[in-house]
């Protein structure tokens, strides 16, 4: 009886063992699924930015400041936007009626502006 009490009492160790490396495996598994979307992510953000440089080389041909505007700019803002932001007037650009996050965009362009010149790589 008690040899027989003491062998369940293994099996269901042994059971919630091989449950619980399941599910330690299975959230191994989610971890590297998410890790790999984010690389994905990243991919794209780099090749995005990567077209950004090259349309800024082919206008400005500086490096530095192409560099740094391409890796300044808000993700969705491609190189023609940002000439287009900065050379159209606040009004004909509309940015009253702009909501909050719309703002915040144009702001940190033209911002990418100041930041990229100030540091000297235009010259």
């Amino acid at each position: 009886m008690i040899r027989r009490t003491v062998i369940s009492l293994l099996c269901l160790i042994l059971s919630a063992s091989a449950a619980c490396a399941q599910d330690d495996m299975m959230e191994k598994i989610r971890q590297l699924e998410q890790q790999i979307q984010e690389l994905k992510v990243l991919k794209q953000q780099k090749a995005v930015t990567e077209i950004k440089f090259d349309h800024c080389m082919k206008a400005v041909a500086r490096e530095k400041f192409c560099r740094c505007v391409s890796d300044k700019l808000p993700l969705e803002v491609s190189f023609e936007q940002y000439v287009h932001t900065l050379v159209t007037a606040r009004e004909k650009l509309d940015y009253t009626s702009m909501t909050a996050e719309q703002m915040k965009v144009v702001d940190a362009t033209i911002e990418v502006r100041e930041q990229c010149i100030e540091k000297g790589f235009f010259k």
